[in-house]
């Protein structure tokens, strides 16, 4: 089944387009305050429309700015006629400055996309004339716009089955405003269904819910001092939803606040951080959405649709039973176990499907460890530029497959700049002199943060590895070129992206970590690994990849080959 999901935003206009952006822009830019800015919008194109309107905030009449107002009545005919109601809306986010965005996490949705997401959940269950619409963050108005132009009835019946709620006055205001310039109807008549208040208060809401929840809820991560919640809100949360941790985004609060609102056979459409599809802490969010609103499609933002640095995505679930597939740009993708839902993000990415399968893992047959700040500080004021050095420092920049680029390339360590970086034993801080001891052994390092798994080995167990470089020690008789080959497979590539997408520093990466590591299968086919390990102590990368392919029983899927190697930096 198709939903109708854009495979990526090319061609959407931020602002519909270039004359809508000046047009905003310029009104944005009066220098007025917000309130009398947006009342100044408000009443010109009330007027404009044949229907003087007083804009209210909190019931109390606001004066219109009458530079802003002359701004308005400059404004071409066609643009008040197409974006009329949408104009107070994009003029508020404008007038918000960038502190007030990033503190409340207010960030518009382009009208395009809000109209494809709104029009994706209706593909998903057909709106009818008793449909009842909540956005949980009104902001300035714009999911239940474009959830009025979908709804059937005339326009005041419309208006009237849509609902919102907003901690800020101002953004409730606006709502009321643009809803009642869309349908021609006096604020008065909205009032009833939108409110002040904050959509985490599990007192708000009661019992009531709705065939469909859609928006954009704020993103306020919870791991910056300048956005993190209150003590109070936290206990709050916490006993609201046992065990959802305390570092979850803002947005995955309001989609769990957002679930409880979904009637049966009921929509929810919400704007959320990638993290919320792989993160650890999250995981209690995904295990509460699968049981009540499985998801039912996801949208990924490929252009970074919105002004906020964080990359989003789009859940669409419904309550009703779960079905086994997610349907990600257009393509039926295996529904995920809540304990990560980035295969989803991967399969937009186009990372393929290995489904590989074994009753033994890497953690099976070698001990696998990572350094931690303590380590690497540890290291600083030990490491010295000696080329006859015995212990050679090994960043994750000096790791390429099968290869190690000590002293060919610099590196960067402790912000100094290293030809060939090498260590002092003796000069280490004495807290990590153990496990100094403890890595100077035979094993295979792994780089972080690259595009495909990167490993090399240190047979003669000589380099000491900067944190955040993983090292893997073999148990007896397993081989340290049988390690390599593993790691150096499509297949550990391809189930460490899939698992880790929406985590990684980059779209994509791999996002190595020695708990990833360990859950690596490991091939059933000895022989052909066997023959892995001698190409790959060759430095053979494309034929040890190959022949690994052949080692997990995958000989005829040079789709994975292909996109492992186009990845590969040899």
């Amino acid at each position: 089944m198709t939903h109708g999901w854009p495979t990526s935003l090319a061609g959407i206009p931020t602002l519909a387009d270039r004359l809508l952006s000046d047009v905003v822009g310029r009104l944005a830019g009066s220098g007025s305050d917000p309130e009398s800015t947006v009342a100044a919008v408000v009443e010109a194109v009330a007027e404009r429309k044949g229907m003087p309107q007083r804009f209210r905030v909190d019931g109390a009449p606001v004066a219109a700015d009458p530079a802003v107002r002359v701004a308005v009545e400059a404004v071409p005919a066609e643009v008040i006629e197409q974006w009329g109601p949408w104009l107070p809306g994009l003029v508020r986010e404008g007038v918000l400055s960038q502190t007030d965005r990033h503190r409340r996490g207010v960030y518009h949705t382009p009208p395009a996309l809000v109209r494809k997401l709104v029009a994706a959940t209706v593909s998903v269950v057909a709106w009818d004339d008793a449909t009842e619409v909540l956005d949980p963050a009104v902001g300035g108005g714009a999911f239940l716009l474009a959830a009025a132009e979908q709804l059937p009835g005339d326009r005041r019946s419309v208006v009237a089955r849509l609902a919102g709620v907003d901690v800020d006055p101002l953004a409730v205001a606006t709502t009321r405003a643009a809803l009642a310039l869309w349908a021609g109807v006096e604020e008065e008549v909205l009032e009833r269904n939108l409110w002040v208040g904050d959509f985490l208060d599990p007192e708000l809401m009661g019992d009531r819910q709705f065939a469909a929840v859609v928006g954009n809820p704020p993103f306020l991560s919870q791991l910056r001092r300048s956005t993190v919640r209150s003590s109070a809100e936290r206990r709050r949360l916490a006993d609201r939803w046992p065990g959802v941790g305390r570092y979850v985004d803002e947005a995955a609060a309001f989609a769990l606040a957002g679930a409880d609102c979904v009637a049966p056979g009921g929509t929810l459409t919400l704007v959320q951080p990638t993290s919320v599809l792989a993160a650890g802490d999250a995981e209690p969010v995904r295990e509460r959405l699968e049981r009540s609103v499985p998801l039912v499609a996801l949208w990924v933002d490929e252009e970074r649709a919105f002004s906020a640095a964080v990359d989003t995505v789009t859940l669409i679930g419904r309550r009703a039973p779960a079905v086994a597939t997610v349907e990600v740009g257009g393509c039926a993708v295996p529904r995920p176990a809540p304990r990560t839902w980035g295969p989803l993000l991967a399969a937009a990415h186009g990372v393929p499907d290995v489904g590989v399968s074994s009753a033994q893992r890497l953690g099976d047959v070698a001990t696998i460890t990572a350094g931690f700040r303590q380590h690497y500080y540890g290291l600083v004021g030990a490491v010295n530029d000696d080329q006859t050095g015995r212990y050679r420092l090994m960043t994750s920049g000096l790791i390429d497959p099968l290869r190690s680029r000590w002293g060919q390339r610099c590196c960067r360590f402790a912000k100094q700049v290293y030809q060939t970086p090498t260590v002092d034993p003796m000069a280490v801080a004495e807290e990590i002199a153990d496990w100094l001891d403890a890595q100077l052994v035979p094993k295979v390092m792994v780089a972080s943060q690259t595009r495909v798994i990167e490993a090399v080995v240190d047979d003669s167990g000589v380099c000491v590895p900067a944190t955040p470089v993983v090292s893997v020690m073999p148990s007896e008789g397993v081989g340290l070129w049988r390690v390599a080959a593993v790691l150096t497979s499509p297949v550990a590539t391809a189930l460490l992206v899939g698992a880790a997408s929406g985590t990684a520093l980059s779209p994509g990466s791999v996002r190595v970590s020695a708990s990833a590591l360990t859950e690596l299968p490991l091939p059933e086919d000895h022989e052909s690994w066997e023959a892995a390990a001698r190409l790959a102590k060759d430095g053979a990368v494309h034929e040890c990849g190959r022949m690994m392919l052949r080692a997990y029983g995958l000989t005829d899927r040079d789709d994975v080959f292909r996109w492992w190697w186009d990845r590969n930096p040899t």
